[in-house]
């Protein structure tokens, strides 16, 4: 080989190398919990902080790996009594018992940014917070990537003007030493959002930060929102923008490192005309290309609202977030050009954009405490400043039979008498194991789940009722597992398909499940089609025999033609209450019955049956 081929190779072979290290891509994993995953977009305004906060980085990958209700440290007990089962074992280590192990996919040079101590209070303690946030981080450092510890996000609860309330006990301080003990870099967002509350007030820490929305907002809402844990996407993104600044300012050189990833920012500058008008309105901000920004403003009593107006001075329509139905908020996609918007009232004039559009140079690092311009107006929505919890409500619409799940972990039996459809599911006795059913809900809001369980053996076996969040409902047993009970949970849902998934949380299984429902109108399971459920129709075919014209109205059945139809009525411990011929026409279930209750009813047309539907009789 001559000198030459060899410079060649040897140029070649550094090519590669310095290629390979300046394209290999860094992926930043966000880790925490409800106030940092992903919502359903059915839960529209609610996000959380790592939902959007890929569009922060133009050079770097994002994942989030955000859990609902998860806390870090696992180990205590639940709300029934049980072992709570910490994030570090089901999503981090290697081998975690939910698969897709976050420690198995860590490539050096990868960031993990940790937050939790939300959920701790509840099921953790802090020996067992701390030693998981040990191995965490040593797993992290193994693999050659970087830990960087944050600390919670406050409740939206104010003391005093200059006050927010510490919910989370010790937890924001434990994080901090804990990071100083693990000499791993720290971003302090408990002491951030309280300054950020402070700096913007009580009124519009709620109405603009966090999930306090209504259905006259938005038409995805089942109810009005008052939420003082979760935040809407722009308090999300409020806080995601506040994490990057703390990045690029931190006096960590490796954490500081990640301004170099991040987007170009461009500015939102937002002014209100006539000024005065507005009791509250969206403040002036910075967003990265793609992102969506949601402009919003709150007219003062007596205040004409003409309006959103762009830079030009035109009056905008449309909306880049399809939910929206509110005339006082304007939803749209950052563009790469700083521009200016203008809530026009009556007597007012938009303001035209006089900047040039250029990418910012220069951001904050800290959040102020006080804006000068903000004067604090205490603020107290209906049901008070307190966080107030849902009531069970038993009177449950319309149930579903657990028989056959779309996807699980488990059998479909038939074996144990008193089930109310064509059988129950039997979870494979191990943990995790599950039933998972997709449903379709018709706005977001809260509703009642009601499972309807056999529990023969001797402890509770509580689980996990997943939908974007953990519900654990507690199964005590009922005796044998001939014998049924119902056990209720209150569920925030989405407006829209989503995935109900139910897992067992001990070694033995979980209970036999034989029916689900819910306290919401028109809640259907997509695997029945999802028709129009105005008249609750719900006959299933067997064996692919043509449906029977027949639906629920009121307390009438009602049949039309296809000949005699036997009708059987069934009570909810699976007894038979009645049983008759009926051709096509009505029949009145009050006086087929005799009491007010929720019946399942089968209708068989010669050989073929039809699996039946439940009927609320009053």
């Amino acid at each position: 080989m001559t000198i030459l081929n060899k410079i060649c190779q040897t140029a070649v072979l550094a090519s590669i190398v310095v290629s390979s290290i300046v394209w290999a891509e860094v992926t930043i994993y966000m880790c925490g919990d409800s106030t940092m995953q992903d919502w359903n977009e059915g839960y529209y305004p609610k996000q959380g902080q790592g939902q959007d906060f890929h569009f922060w980085f133009d050079k770097a990958k994002v994942v989030n790996r955000g859990q609902g209700g998860m806390s870090l440290g696992g180990g205590g007990k639940d709300k029934n009594g049980g072992i709570a089962v910490g994030y570090y074992d089901m999503f981090f280590k290697k081998g975690c018992s939910n698969g897709n192990c976050i420690a198995e996919k860590l490539q050096p040079g990868d960031y993990v940014v940790i937050q939790f101590g939300i959920n701790d209070i509840n099921y953790s303690t802090e020996d067992f917070y701390k030693s998981n946030m040990k191995k965490m981080v040593d797993d992290v450092r193994a693999k050659g990537a970087y830990p960087i510890i944050m600390s919670p996000i406050r409740r939206c609860i104010f003391d005093s003007p200059t006050q927010i309330h510490n919910s989370y006990r010790g937890y924001p301080a434990l994080n901090q030493q804990l990071a100083k003990d693990l000499n791993v870099p720290f971003i302090d967002m408990s002491e951030m959002v309280a300054n950020y509350m402070i700096s913007v007030g009580e009124k519009y820490a709620q109405q603009f930060v966090y999930n306090f929305s209504t259905k006259a907002e938005y038409s995805n809402l089942g109810a009005d929102q008052s939420d003082q844990v979760h935040l809407q996407m722009n308090g999300a993104n409020a806080y995601g923008r506040i994490i990057t600044e703390q990045m690029r300012a931190h006096s960590d050189t490796v954490v500081k490192k990640l301004g170099e990833y991040m987007a170009p920012m461009y500015q939102v500058d937002v002014k209100v005309s006539p000024e005065g008008s507005a009791e509250a309105t969206s403040i002036s901000a910075y967003y990265p290309q793609g992102m969506t920004v949601l402009l919003k403003t709150i007219p003062k009593n007596g205040k004409k609202f003409l309006g959103w107006y762009d830079g030009n001075g035109n009056k905008v329509s449309g909306q880049a977030v399809s939910t929206v139905k509110s005339p006082y908020i304007y939803t749209f996609k950052m563009g790469n050009a700083s521009t200016q918007y203008t809530a026009v009232y009556e007597g007012g004039t938009a303001e035209k954009y006089t900047g040039d559009g250029a990418a910012l140079t220069a951001f904050p690092t800290t959040t102020p405490k006080n804006l000068d311009d903000v004067t604090f107006v205490p603020y107290t929505p209906p049901e008070g400043s307190e966080e107030t919890s849902v009531p069970i409500d038993k009177d449950v619409k319309k149930f579903f039979d657990a028989f056959t799940p779309d996807t699980g972990n488990g059998f479909s039996e038939n074996n144990n008498a008193g089930f109310h459809g064509e059988g129950f599911w039997n979870f494979a006795n191990e943990k995790n194991s599950f039933a998972s059913y997709k449903v379709k809900f018709p706005g977001a809001g809260y509703t009642t789940l009601a499972v309807i369980y056999a529990n023969g053996g001797t402890t509770d076996r509580t689980i996990n009722a997943y939908l974007d969040h953990d519900y654990l409902i507690s199964a005590p047993p009922t005796g044998s597992w001939t014998t049924w009970d119902t056990a209720y949970v209150v569920l925030d849902a989405p407006q829209g398909e989503a995935e109900l998934k139910f897992m067992s949380l001990t070694d033995d299984g979980g209970p036999n499940i034989d029916m689900f429902g819910f306290s919401m109108e028109s809640v259907c399971r997509v695997s029945e089609g999802c028709a129009d459920t105005s008249d609750r129709t719900n006959i299933a075919v067997q064996g692919g025999a043509k449906q029977p014209a027949v639906r629920l109205r009121g307390n009438d059945l009602i049949l039309a033609g296809n000949g005699p139809a036997q009708v059987s009525i069934f009570d909810m411990h699976g007894r038979i209450v009645a049983r008759k011929m009926v051709g096509s026409g009505t029949l009145d279930l009050a006086s087929t019955v005799g009491a007010a209750g929720l019946y399942r009813v089968v209708v068989k047309q010669g050989n073929v049956k039809f699996n039946g539907m439940y009927a609320k009789v009053k």
